[in-house]
């Protein structure tokens, strides 16, 4: 099996049997609903200020080693919240995974692309970035489907220690990986401010950033609480876990499947629109909160493999992991806020109200996005 393989395998088997009832799981620790959204938007904050200490790390030392280590940072995430039995367990747990999630993002992708571009095979990696989330996708969905079971025969609490192992498991298939070879030279004040520069001297790059988050915040108000969402229509742990595999499922396809360059640039384009119209009628409708999982994940993977690709080719191999944590900063910082008032505002108005107002502004946001020429 060649690294490629590797890395699909990696997504495959890094099994979270507890993601399908997470939020729920909370709530059976006594946690209210605003203290979940607290801890949504709080775990999406701290990676944003963890995001480019990590980055920096991976460029200078080695994204492999970074991967790696946030793996490994998953076992006592995981143990601490099988343990918890509170707010301050869970919120100590989170510290662990959201640092976990930091040493990850940017370093995993630039790890793979460097790799590819060694080899010379840089222009099949929007195609191969599609295929790792579509792996990691059916893990989830091999996840929601069995977390669902095992919290159903056992407990929840079972369903979270179950997950150790297979975090450990993941970590020893990447340790196969041939490593990055790329480093940067400067110190860490230098490679951070001649990273800064490359960002702000770079209105690509700017307008990706913002692009990113139009495109996926307004799903994001959705499926961070669509488990409580499902959960006040079918009151049970094995529909919404089944609901939760649907979406992995789905998403996995979607991400799997390439519509090719043409169709994909269309989607890409009309993605600010499509995307918050689907979330507006959940908001309207509860029997549309399915349908609105099934084409949202449709569009938005397919948009976000077309960013992908453009983002990486405009980033130098030495600073693809700390540019890549500084949109991971850029974009949990809004997706932290936007989840803490999203978790207000569901809180005061309901979900489905609430639903409505944030799709209305992320619709009037995208089509105004939409209908400019260069994006």
């Amino acid at each position: 099996m060649d690294y490629v393989g590797r890395f699909y395998l990696s997504s495959l088997l890094h099994l979270t049997f507890y993601s399908g009832f997470y939020l729920i799981y909370l709530r059976s620790l006594g946690l209210t609903d605003g203290q979940i959204g607290l801890l949504i938007g709080l775990s999406l904050v701290l990676v944003a200020l963890l995001e480019v200490p990590t980055g920096v790390v991976a460029d200078k030392i080695s994204k492999k080693a970074s991967v790696l280590l946030s793996k490994l940072l998953l076992v006592p995430g995981t143990l601490l919240l099988y343990l918890a039995h509170s707010f301050t367990g869970v919120l100590i747990a989170t510290l662990f995974n959201s640092l976990a999630l930091a040493f990850l993002t940017g370093a995993e992708t630039g790890w793979l692309y460097e790799l590819l571009s060694r080899d010379g095979r840089e222009s099949e990696y929007p195609m191969i970035y599609g295929r790792l989330r579509s792996f990691e996708m059916a893990g989830g969905f091999v996840e929601a489907v069995s977390g669902g079971f095992i919290a159903h025969s056992f407990d929840m609490r079972f369903a979270v220690l179950l997950s150790v192992p297979f975090a450990l498991l993941s970590a020893l298939i990447l340790a196969t990986v041939p490593a990055d070879t790329a480093r940067s030279g400067a110190s860490y004040g230098r490679h951070l401010l001649e990273s800064l520069r490359f960002v702000r001297n770079s209105p690509e790059i700017l307008r990706l950033f913002v692009y990113a988050n139009l495109i996926g915040l307004p799903l994001t108000a959705f499926t961070s609480f669509m488990q409580l969402y499902f959960y006040a229509v079918i009151a049970s742990v094995i529909i919404v876990s089944w609901i939760s595999a649907g979406y992995t499922l789905i998403g996995g396809i979607s991400w799997y499947v390439d519509f090719g360059e043409k169709l994909r640039t269309v989607i890409y384009k009309w993605s600010p629109v499509l995307i918050p119209s689907l979330t507006l009628l959940a908001g309207v409708n509860g029997c549309l909160g399915f349908p609105t999982l099934v084409f949202g994940s449709l569009f938005f993977a397919q948009a976000f493999k077309e960013w992908q690709g453009r983002f990486q080719r405009t980033i130098p191999d030495e600073k693809r992991a700390t540019i890549g944590s500084f949109y991971s900063l850029f974009t949990a910082t809004l997706s932290g806020g936007l989840n803490a008032l999203a978790g207000w505002l569901y809180g005061r108005v309901g979900i489905m109200k609430g639903l409505v107002l944030l799709s209305i502004v992320f619709l009037l946001l995208g089509a105004g996005t939409a209908l400019k020429k260069d994006i």
